[in-house]
């Protein structure tokens, strides 16, 4: 039976999906994907319809730099759609009173 032989240094194990890139690529598709997520958020809470396609934006972006930035895509979609709702409930229930004279 062998002993095992302790003087031999860790080595950390090898991950192959893990890449450290230091890149500027890299740093652009990061800073792509922090900005989807930021328009995405304000656009939940302010002005859907512009910050939502923007999200969308910097989310395909991020993607094509090969960040994952579904989170962006995700908020931007819903400020998008909920924002074009929201616009879509407002005139069909305004216009008509505007037109009869808000009577």
């Amino acid at each position: 039976m062998s002993q095992p032989n302790y003087n031999q240094p860790y080595q950390y194990p090898n991950y192959p999906n893990v890449q450290q890139n230091n890149s500027l690529e890299h740093f652009q598709g990061s800073k792509f994907k922090e900005k989807s997520i930021i328009f995405g958020v304000i656009g939940f809470f302010f002005l859907g319809i512009v910050f939502g396609p923007l999200a969308i934006s910097n989310a395909r972006k991020a993607e094509a730099l090969h960040h994952s930035a579904t989170l962006g895509k995700v908020l931007g979609w819903v400020d998008t759609i909920a924002s074009v709702l929201g616009l879509l409930v407002f005139l069909l229930l305004f216009l008509p009173a505007a037109f009869r004279g808000g009577h």
